[in-house]
């Protein structure tokens, strides 16, 4: 049967996924990050900029399995994979981060 949740009112979008944004601190890829977090924000896409070196960065990394900086990983709240995109020269535009977040 399914579960009936009670809905909590205080937050008036439901953001089910997050965009981690991996980088290395003071390169290009930092810069790259920061405007994307930018650029997602009118797109109601929740995201975390996260310092690749960081123990989260670290954590994520080894989570998703992801190599190259900078990465986008985009997860569903329960921490599954949506999809991941760690090659610096074919980063997605915010446009098609948030036709994904939105599904």
């Amino acid at each position: 049967a399914p579960r009936t949740v009670p809905w909590d009112f205080s937050s008036c979008t439901i953001r089910p996924m997050i965009a981690y944004l991996l980088y290395n601190r003071q390169t290009p890829g930092e810069g790259q990050m920061q405007t994307l977090a930018q650029r997602l924000e009118p797109e109601q896409v929740d995201t975390e900029l996260v310092d690749a070196d960081s123990p989260r960065g670290i954590q994520l990394a080894e989570h998703y399995d992801v190599l190259a900086r900078p990465a986008i990983i985009l997860a569903r709240e329960d921490g599954s994979l949506v999809q991941v995109w760690d090659d610096p020269e074919q980063l997605p535009p915010p446009g098609d981060i948030s036709y994904l977040a939105h599904q």
